[in-house]
């Protein structure tokens, strides 16, 4: 990699030469994965690893405790005091770092904790609250709902209609997809709804979208619960809307999964392939929410809480529990693609087991339609969506989410500048975020004609 010479730091005589790099410096597209390769190189010095099935995960497991610490600006969780103090020193023997003790605020997510109950509370009242001023929302309405009842927004032929730039729908619509991955899950099937259609959008969808904006307005307070006082097992909840979208017939499917009944994972998408029966439809979620259950599983083991016994992931949909659990009707199931069977071969191998449940008491139904008010609000508080029981600390802290277990949370940072990079484009309008590049690197140079 080459350079021209930096302004007021020419060599003189070699005005018209450029350097030649021997180490990756910060704003290189090489940067970040050098800096990654080092510090790997030093943690794994200490007796840390890296998770398989999750790279920005480390831990160490001695006889005397546990450390797990995420990668990035290094948030931990120690089983003790005194193995943060250990996981300290060791950073600090390697770089300069700066302690910002209990994780307060991370990426725009708000932390707080109540430690009789054991509980952590999520929640992105500020970020709320600066998007609803940035698209003239201040003096609006609030929604009781993010969209009507049986609305269908349809996907306008992109060969005739021009969207209206002057419309800011993309960076609305990006703005609510972080808060819907983040802390609402509330939301995610209107913002994947929304999503569809970021290059032909129409007023109508404006219209949703700013509905949408309206209800976080109505329930900025509401926090995501998790811990509390119930055994770490992993249950999830799967379903589908049949024949959903109007303009490809296919079917939307969602899934969440509660740990100790706290809900860590949710997932709303229009599934990849036509299904021809509500069956299928409900057998393709089915596969797609396996799949992150046995992510899940990996990610407990790795960290040490096994969950032993098989997952129970339910259903309401009775073919599709058969098919999962045998191969009934297999004349009618031959034209079911291989890879949606494998929930079929998790349920073999016990590590998932398919339960029914009736369809109003599926919570993964406020995933994949548009509710009415009375069922909304039951689903969205069984999703651990609930008002502030700890006050909230909204004071900014350069610092990423911390692992949710009962145990000591710290956070370490490095002392580097702060800047956008290529992943942080829809916060164009908001404070910058943190990168994840060490500046410090040795800039070695070497001049060259």
């Amino acid at each position: 990699m080459y350079l021209e010479q930096p302004p007021g730091f020419e060599k003189k005589g070699k005005e018209n030469w450029v350097m030649k790099l021997f180490k990756s410096i910060y704003g290189m597209k090489q940067a970040s994965r050098v800096w990654n390769q080092t510090f790997n190189k030093a943690v794994e010095s200490w007796g840390f690893k890296w998770l398989p099935c999750e790279w920005c995960i480390y831990h160490r497991h001695t006889p005397t405790g546990t450390t797990i610490f995420v990668f990035d600006d290094i948030i931990s969780a120690s089983s003790s005091p005194s193995k943060t103090e250990v996981f300290r020193n060791e950073l600090k023997s390697v770089w300069e770092i700066s302690d910002l003790g209990l994780v307060k605020y991370a990426l725009r997510i708000a932390i707080t904790r109540d430690s009789p109950s054991h509980s952590i509370f999520l929640s992105q009242t500020t970020l709320i609250d600066r998007v609803v001023e940035q698209f003239g929302q201040k003096d609006a309405h609030p929604a009781n709902t993010p969209m009507v009842q049986g609305l269908c927004l349809d996907r306008p032929d992109k060969a005739s209609h021009q969207p209206n730039k002057s419309v800011p729908y993309q960076e609305l619509v990006g703005s609510l997809m972080y808060i819907a991955n983040a802390t609402r899950p509330d939301i995610a099937f209107t913002v994947g709804c929304l999503a569809s259609v970021m290059d032909c959008y129409t007023t109508e969808h404006w219209k949703a979208a700013v509905r949408v904006l309206r209800y976080l307005k109505g329930t900025r307070n509401l926090t995501l619960h998790l811990g509390g006082t119930q055994a770490l097992n992993l249950t999830g909840f799967s379903n589908s809307d049949y024949a959903n979208c109007i303009n490809t017939s296919r079917s939307i499917g969602g899934y969440c999964f509660s740990l100790g009944g706290s809900t860590v994972s949710w997932s709303s998408r229009k599934q990849r392939t036509v299904a021809d029966s509500s069956c299928y439809a409900e057998y393709i979620a089915l596969s797609e929410a396996s799949q992150e259950a046995i992510f899940l599983r990996m990610l407990l083991e790795g960290v040490k809480f096994p969950d032993k016994k098989p997952s129970h992931l339910y259903c309401d949909n009775d073919a599709a529990i058969k098919l999962a659990e045998d191969q009934v009707w297999h004349s009618k199931g031959k034209h079911i693609r291989v890879k949606y069977h494998y929930v079929r071969d998790q349920v073999l191998a016990k590590e998932i087991k398919v339960n029914r449940v009736r369809s109003k008491d599926n919570p993964a139904n406020i995933f994949t339609k548009a509710l009415g008010h009375p069922n909304f609000l039951c689903h969205r508080t069984h999703l651990g969506l609930v008002a502030p029981t700890v006050e909230e600390n909204t004071t900014y802290h350069t610092s990423f989410p911390s692992f949710p277990i009962d145990a000591y949370h710290t956070i370490f940072v490095y002392d580097s500048h702060h800047d956008l990079d290529d992943d942080t484009s829809i916060f164009d309008s908001f404070d910058t975020l943190p990168s994840t590049v060490d500046t410090r690197v040795e800039r070695t140079v070497e001049m060259t004609s």
